[in-house]
């Protein structure tokens, strides 16, 4: 509170003046300052007035801000949520209604105009699930995953192409994991193949600019940067490698570091296996390298232990993770330049030159390049490449040209060894017969299990039993082994591979006569002709079909066969399109319940912003907003001071001597 002196009397009148001049001002800038804390309803209005306030309402401020900005992402992410919700919900009852088509087709009842009339809706079907794929919301399409801008399906080639890519568009929302608000196209309508997965692993070498982080470790837990303890001869020298971030600055700064006590000792990245260090000390010279407490960077690195000098010692591989930056030469077992190798997909075939190819980047830009709706994506495992057909209604092959063997040493070729007959023929299969029964005596017949016979041109001929054979190699062994039994040399007379230009079984035919080098089917079995090697040739080679080509496993492909084979009036090809809906029908509904997993998710999320909103805001109003009953108080008390104050300067400052001469 301001206030006079009570010594006011004595002083010279222009300090006297000065004083009371100065009091009044005052309370009359407490006044104002009250008065404009009245009118803006708040304690503090500038920084300067509670520095300490002022920065803990700042902070405040921001994080309010956040949480408005959240909110208005839960809101986008509900209404998109529910918009993918919706499309799907329609989804599901055209599959139900396609289903329903397929099931009334199958049997007796329906002739072959019905069926023509049937693929007529069945094909209406398919434009409204393209065009579901297509919805959009606020310019966002809601099935192109991460790529929300771009519209994910288009007809090509003859059938539907997923253009789509990642799981879904992420946005703030403030959660402890990311939730994706759209989905993947592939993940509801099954738009990408996944069959030509790598099938070897490419053991990529680590290079002097291989990232640590692209380093799965000698423990395949990555590799963490930081502090390792080194000895020389039991001289510890410390070693800081927080800052590394490519391989050679971790060689660079353990070499420097074990040179100041052992100047001829080198480490380098070994130069055979080509993903591990090698550290070769002095003779006599022993190296240890070990981890000190909370560090793991020596184990990550694969070199913790101990290290004799005399001779190069190596460490554990490193595991390089194939990147888009990885060079072919890097590659092991890959011969560069590479070779040819051919495409098939959609009706084209394409022959694609890869001489000039020099890193993985360059092999996935050919690909595109080629427009035939061939997708190549870096493996999960980070040692192998994957071809996907992204082509619903298309059917991939990668084959080899002319004897290549450029797409099996990448690990590419779609009809390999290790091919399983479950995958032939669009799923249905080889038809292989099996616990034959003697009609006479009831016993098991050995011979009903005979799937085929091969005639050689000098007239021998073997049968083949391919019971138990679950892959390509398994129907090469037995077919092999069957030849043997029949006292056929091989391979000097006869031998079965894979076809050295394109792909399929061949077989090999080097004995002479007339007689043609024949497969024939027997005891009913489809498994020659499922093969794709049912037939003759009068050459020493007969080369099969490619019965194992990669289409795509969805929605698309499926209603598609369901109408080819309702136009052409195909009762058992009906049965089988109509049985693999039920697969889409299945992972439409698992589809459906993640997103309705995910609205929860943001329901309860809103709900918890909202609380701690509520709390932020007041803490803020403690802070900030103005105690309206003690600013009256303060404001009355204050208008009493400075009345007061005004008479009192107007009785002592119309004092003059002759007042104090009375």
């Amino acid at each position: 509170m301001s206030s006079i002196s009570s010594v006011l009397g004595r002083m010279p009148n222009l300090l006297s003046s000065q004083t009371v001049l100065s009091s009044i001002n005052r309370s009359n800038s407490q006044l104002l300052e009250l008065q404009i804390k009245l009118s803006s309803g708040r304690e503090i209005n500038r920084p300067s007035e509670n520095p300490v306030f002022a920065s803990t309402i700042s902070v405040l401020d921001d994080l309010l801000e956040r949480r408005d900005q959240r909110v208005r992402n839960f809101s986008e992410a509900s209404s998109l949520l529910g918009s993918v919700d919706s499309a799907m919900a329609e989804m599901s009852d055209l599959l139900l209604q396609a289903k329903g088509i397929g099931l009334s087709q199958v049997g007796v009842g329906s002739d072959a105009e019905t069926r023509r009339n049937q693929a007529l809706v069945i094909d209406s079907i398919l434009d409204g699930l393209q065009s579901l794929g297509n919805r959009e919301h606020r310019g966002m399409f809601l099935f192109a995953g991460s790529a929300v801008g771009t519209q994910p399906f288009s007809g090509h080639l003859g059938g539907i192409q997923y253009t789509g890519s990642g799981d879904g568009m992420i946005t703030d929302l403030g959660l402890g994991s990311s939730t994706p608000v759209t989905l993947a196209g592939d993940r509801v309508f099954g738009a990408l193949s996944a069959r030509i997965e790598g099938d070897r692993d490419l053991d990529p070498d680590a290079t002097a600019s291989t990232l640590l982080s692209n380093l799965d470790g000698a423990r395949g837990l990555g590799v963490r940067p930081g502090p390792i303890s080194v000895m020389v001869n039991s001289v510890p020298v410390e070693v800081d490698l927080s800052g590394a971030i490519t391989v050679e600055d971790v060689r660079s700064t353990l070499e420097a570091a074990i040179q100041t006590l052992d100047p001829a000792a080198t480490i380098d990245l070994d130069p055979d296996s080509g993903d591990r260090f090698r550290v070769t000390g002095s003779p006599g010279t022993s190296i240890s390298i070990a981890d000190p407490e909370e560090s793991t960077t020596a184990a990550d690195l694969g070199l913790a232990g101990i290290f004799l000098g005399g001779t190069p010692t190596l460490g554990e591989d490193l595991q390089p993770r194939l990147t888009w930056n990885t060079d072919i030469s890097a590659l092991d077992g890959v011969t560069v330049p590479l070779g040819t190798i051919r495409l098939e997909n959609g009706g084209q075939v394409r022959e694609l030159d890869l001489a000039s190819v020099t890193s993985l980047a360059d092999l996935r830009n050919q690909v595109e390049l080629l427009d035939i709706g061939v997708r190549v994506e870096l493996g999960e495992s980070g040692d192998r490449i994957s071809f996907k057909n992204e082509l619903s209604g298309g059917s991939l092959a990668i084959s080899e040209v002319a004897g290549g063997v450029t797409a099996t040493q990448l690990g590419i070729r779609s009809f390999t060894g290790s091919t399983r007959l479950d995958d032939f023929n669009d799923g249905r299969g080889v038809g292989i017969v099996s616990g034959s029964i003697d009609p006479v005596t009831g016993a098991a017949d050995p011979s009903g299990d005979i799937d085929f016979s091969v005639g050689l041109h000098d007239g021998r001929s073997f049968e083949v039993d391919l019971i138990g054979a679950e892959s390509v190699q398994d129907v090469l062994n037995a077919i092999k082994a069957a030849a043997e039994a029949a006292g056929i040399l091989i391979p000097s007379e006869f031998d079965a591979g894979l076809a050295s230009d394109g792909n399929g079984f061949e077989l090999r035919d080097l004995t002479v006569g007339a007689a043609e080098l024949q497969v024939t089917a027997q005891n009913g079995s489809a498994a020659a002709r499922d093969l794709g090697i049912l037939g003759s040739s009068n050459g020493a080679t007969l080369a099969g079909e490619d019965r194992a080509m990669v289409a795509v496993e969805g929605v698309f492909g499926h209603l598609k066969a369901l109408r080819d084979a309702l136009m052409a009036d195909d009762g058992a090809g009906i049965a089988f399109a109509t049985q693999r809906l039920e697969a889409d029908i299945a992972r439409t509904i698992e589809a459906r319940a993640e997103v309705g997993v995910r609205a929860r998710r943001v329901q309860d999320a809103v709900s918890r912003e909202e609380d701690l909103r509520i709390q932020d805001l007041s803490l803020k109003s403690n802070l900030q907003d103005l105690d309206f009953t003690d600013a009256a108080i303060r404001f009355s008390q204050l208008q009493q001071q400075l009345q007061a104050g005004l008479t009192t300067a107007g009785q002592i400052t119309s004092l003059t001597l002759l007042d104090f001469l009375r």
